[in-house]
């Protein structure tokens, strides 16, 4: 839902009547061939060679909104995955809708190179059960996040026809909403052709650019600031019999390095209770509740794309009792801006690949001025 917010917004970007703002559709057909990385000793039960198939619907943009020339016109679109797994009894099929941009970074003649990236739900049939599917060890839950990542070549035959090739990861997990979830990640290659139905514009490369004059202004540079707090789920029925909900308080302050993209640092505190649980387990005694409070400071980079940022942190705990996760944490986040001040955001807290809990929240933002510069 946010990356569709993302492609198609309603408002916010000046829209220009032109010849070349057509639904430049094409459809594609992929075929996948790879394995599943068995990250953990308990996924070598999956270990196989397997195929893999994907459709997918795509445009290409033409300028039409701001961020689609910002990012030099990628190509966005639905793609829908399937896959075998190697035949696994225990784990069954894995199918999956995404949406994706495929964002250009090299592109000569009839050759282009680009980066996808694709985030959606995934489906698989048959999850972790412990009395009818004990052995699957990966995955809790039948729905799931579905991402994927992938460097792409494609060739353009003709008006119609374009010869595409990549390698990329798909990876599914439920975030630690329901255990087990050591996740599947597969490594995978592909070939697929794309057809467009329709004859495609003449002038293909007399794309629009809004129109410029020479001017001189005052630029202030500021800070952003972005305050939030998220809550988090945890089913651990499976571990401990019981659920939590884990607090999660954070900001992140920004500076804006790019038309693309904004650096800074953040502060964060989380709380989760079911850390209590795992250091009784080892036999560490927990007197007082606070003492598993985690206080973090992280480095925060954030990818702007229209009304959604796209926010990577790598943060150190600076305090806090735990057992199994040690000092460092990464935390991937969806930003939605509703307005200039507020924003809604999903996170996923990770430790070093491994996938800790799924938070939702809300957010406010401001800038601080503190210095200008002339701009002619």
């Amino acid at each position: 839902m946010l990356l569709l917010g993302c492609m198609f917004p309603a408002d916010g970007f000046p829209q220009f009547e032109h010849k070349l703002f057509s639904s430049n559709m094409m459809i594609e057909g992929k075929l996948h061939y790879g394995f599943l990385y068995a990250q953990h000793t308990e996924l070598d039960i999956f270990n196989a060679h397997f195929p893999a198939y994907e459709i997918i619907i795509q445009q290409l943009t033409y300028g039409k909104y701001q961020w689609e020339r910002t990012y030099q016109y990628p190509l966005i679109g639905f793609s829908f995955f399937y896959s075998g797994y190697g035949n696994n009894p225990s784990l069954g099929k894995i199918y999956a809708v995404m949406p994706f941009i495929n964002f250009p970074l090299y592109q000569h003649k009839n050759f282009s190179a680009g980066f996808r990236l694709a985030l959606g739900l995934g489906y698989v049939s048959k999850p972790f059960d412990r009395l009818t599917n004990y052995k699957n060890l990966a995955i809790g839950s039948h729905i799931n996040a579905a991402a994927n990542m992938m460097f792409e070549a494609r060739y353009r035959i003709n008006y119609f026809l374009t010869v595409t090739s990549g390698i990329s990861l798909q990876h599914f997990s439920n975030g630690s909403l329901k255990l087990p979830n050591f996740g599947l990640n597969a490594p995978l290659i592909n070939v697929g052709f794309a057809y467009r139905p329709f004859k495609e514009n003449r002038d293909i490369h007399d794309r629009y650019y809004a129109p410029t004059a020479p001017y001189e202004a005052i630029i202030w540079r500021t800070l952003e600031f972005n305050i939030g707090g998220l809550l988090g789920y945890k089913n651990m029925q499976a571990v401990f019999g019981q659920n939590f909900l884990v607090y999660h308080l954070f900001e992140n302050t920004f500076v804006r390095i790019s038309q693309k993209s904004k650096a800074g640092l953040g502060l964060d505190v989380s709380y989760d209770p079911s850390q209590i649980k795992i250091l009784e387990k080892h036999d560490i005694p927990v007197s007082n509740k606070l003492s598993i409070l985690r206080p973090g400071i992280n480095g925060a980079y954030q990818l702007v794309l229209s009304h959604v940022g796209f926010i990577f942190n790598l943060g150190y705990y600076l305090a806090g009792k735990e057992k199994s996760n040690g000092p460092l944490y990464e935390k991937l986040s969806l930003q939605y801006n509703f307005s200039k001040d507020i924003f809604a955001m999903v996170m996923l807290k990770v430790h070093w690949g491994r996938a800790d809990y799924i938070g939702w929240g809300l957010g406010y933002k401001f800038d601080k001025k503190y210095g200008k510069r002339t701009v002619r």
